[in-house]
């Protein structure tokens, strides 16, 4: 039998040498689990793919990939110690997304066996987040209504793209409430950005840009690599 594993977005990750997995209808417990795990995080089935992260030809960024891949490498440990990230650069499309997604896949990767099947990390895109928190003062939204059950308890939440725009005292005290609560129990997140660290206070006020400036931070540099294939 020919084993084929073209049609499972794991099989870069897989070490089976043999895999029944062609497609829904079969079953593979690792994809179950990891795939259930990715559902829950509300990564798209876009971000779930592979991600392969190309430098500039100048090796601009070198030092700062080589930093997160450590970070990548320690993963659960790092996470577990309540970590916390900051990806910025004033560059769009130079890989703070891709790599916070690929911190958070990692993690997920290293948890899968004895994970209980439940929101153990969490990707929240803020413009979109913040679009239905002022929508739901109207109309309830199933997005925030899960945000709000899941974010203080995972164990690791990506905030991408968190200073996109200047935050009402209402957007303000809502994000603030909930990364709080996250750093005092020792949660780990990881946040992108468009703004550099000096620059964050003007955008989403003092008290929250003290909280992410507290953290790691790495700036990239590198050019825009958007409609490049790195996937």
């Amino acid at each position: 039998m020919e084993y084929i594993k073209k049609n499972c977005y794991l099989s870069d990750n897989c070490k089976l040498k043999e895999c029944n997995y062609v497609n829904e209808n079969d079953m593979c417990i690792r994809f179950f689990k990891i795939d259930f795990l990715l559902n829950k995080s509300l990564l798209s089935d876009n971000h779930k793919k592979g991600i392969r992260l190309i430098l500039d030809q100048d090796g601009t960024d070198k030092l700062e990939y080589e930093q997160l891949s450590k970070i990548q490498d320690k993963i659960r440990p790092w996470v577990r110690r309540g970590n916390n990230l900051y990806l910025c650069s004033n560059i769009p499309g130079n890989g703070k997304t891709s790599w916070a997604i690929k911190l958070l896949k990692a993690y997920i990767l290293s948890i899968w066996p004895e994970s209980e099947l439940s929101c153990k990390a969490l990707f929240v895109n803020v413009p979109k987040f913040l679009i239905e928190l002022k929508s739901n003062i109207t109309k309830k939204s199933e997005y925030i209504d899960y945000i709000n059950e899941n974010v203080l308890n995972a164990d690791i939440v990506v905030w991408d793209d968190i200073a996109t725009k200047l935050v009402t005292e209402f957007e303000h005290e809502h994000l603030l409430s909930l990364i709080d609560n996250r750093m005092f129990n020792n949660k780990s997140n990881i946040f992108t950005s468009n703004i550099t660290p000096h620059n964050l206070s003007a955008v989403i006020g003092d008290r929250l840009a003290s909280r992410i400036n507290s953290t790691t931070i790495i700036e990239f540099k590198g050019k825009d690599k958007r409609g490049v294939d790195i996937y």
